[in-house]
């Protein structure tokens, strides 16, 4: 499995005239059999979830997705899109910048369903990392599937 912690250093210090740095495409093709390996596990413990591209502006489906990040943050991470974040009345309340009520509330609710998600992978034995992005915001990454799957 492809480290996603090696591309950093090089997206850093790429020349300034690349603005992105796309990881190579072997490195691509690892996370992508792990996001597969993710999907199967999470939807064997009830959680159906959708492998996406990261960088890839498609609507999201409603529910679980494993995220591809081609870019940095590079590697496999978790996310939730609730059915209500497709509602007139959320984007009528991110549009006009308020962060309570509905908007709080789906985030929490996120956030635990990440978690769960998480914990699942974990105890599966993935090797999982929790890793904090900016401000209260963390990135749920999956590194590595199991040496020895429960079966």
């Amino acid at each position: 499995m492809t480290d996603p912690f090696r591309f950093y250093k090089e997206a850093h210090l790429a020349d300034d005239s690349v603005l992105v740095y796309r990881a190579p495409v072997d490195a691509i093709e690892s996370w992508r059999e792990l996001a597969e390996q993710v999907r199967v596990e999470l939807a064997r413990m009830g959680f159906p979830v959708t492998v996406l591209s990261a960088e890839i502006l498609e609507s999201e489906p409603v529910g679980g997705h494993v995220l591809v990040h081609e870019i940095e943050p590079y590697g496999v991470a978790l996310d939730w899109h609730a059915p209500v974040q497709d509602s007139r009345s959320f984007t009528e309340k991110v549009l006009n910048q308020e962060p309570e009520g509905l908007i709080s509330y789906v985030s929490v609710a996120a956030e635990v369903i990440i978690r769960a998600m998480f914990g699942v992978l974990e105890e599966a034995g993935f090797r999982v990392l929790v890793d904090h992005q900016e401000r209260n915001y963390y990135l749920h990454r999956v590194l590595e599937a199991p040496r020895s799957p429960i079966t």
